[in-house]
């Protein structure tokens, strides 16, 4: 076991790892924790650590649920063996798998940044407050109910009528993959971000994000939508 290169294992785990001094300063992080980076500062995954450490020496593994922006966990271990540095790790919330037959009908290839951008304008004509979009233009066009999801992105919108400043954000999940009839396709992220948001018609909300088999993670001040990139 002693001639088993077990960091090859550590740098490729699809599940973030990070080694943290006692400082909270980073010493180590795998390759999936470099992309989480990305959307949170490491000074919360320290403490995150610490708040979840075992009293002595050894590992801890909790159960509990994480967000940071599109990145989903269902738990951590946390684990130290001296008191110079603190290990932890994040498990990705399981891929999703859905299961019912998808029905197309109605379904044509789609460039979701001119959908999206139709509906910010539409949006916009009665809107008090400024509309901020930074997306990634490169996403390939892709099947989608175009009439159901533009009816989503104006529910979806009204919620924030009342927000000074309203933020869209549109990238490629990376990383993870959707199952649907068994094949796998790239989940694309659409963020909204404001300063406050009307959740009364959060139930209707998922319902048509449910029915065009679009992920939500609604939280106080923001939704994100997880889209599967049907080709």
């Amino acid at each position: 076991m002693t001639s088993i290169n077990f960091q090859f294992f550590i740098e490729n785990d699809s599940n973030p790892f990070i080694l943290f001094s006692n400082t909270g300063k980073i010493k180590y992080l795998n390759n999936s924790a470099e992309v989480l980076m990305g959307s949170c500062q490491p000074k919360e995954i320290f403490d995150l650590a610490l708040a979840y450490a075992p009293q002595t020496f050894g590992f801890k593994k909790s159960a509990l649920t994480l967000n940071f922006n599109s990145f989903e966990f269902y738990g951590i271990n946390v684990l130290y063996e001296n008191d110079d540095f603190i290990g932890i790790h994040l498990y990705n919330r399981a891929i999703d798998k859905v299961d019912k037959q998808m029905i197309l009908d109605g379904f044509t290839a789609t460039d979701i940044n001119m959908l999206l951008q139709a509906n910010i304008e539409l949006f916009d004509m009665n809107y008090n407050g400024t509309v901020s979009l930074l997306t990634d233009y490169d996403i390939p066009e892709f099947q989608m109910h175009q009439n159901n999801f533009s009816l989503l992105l104006r529910n979806l919108f009204k919620q924030f009528e009342e927000s000074k400043k309203l933020r869209v954000y549109v990238k490629i999940k990376l990383g993870e993959r959707v199952i649907i009839k068994e094949k796998k396709y790239a989940i694309i992220v659409l963020k909204l971000e404001g300063s406050t948001r009307n959740n009364d018609t959060d139930k209707e909300l998922k319902s048509l994000a449910n029915k065009n088999c679009v992920g939500i993670n609604l939280q106080e001040n923001s939704v994100t939508l997880e889209v599967p990139a049907i080709s």
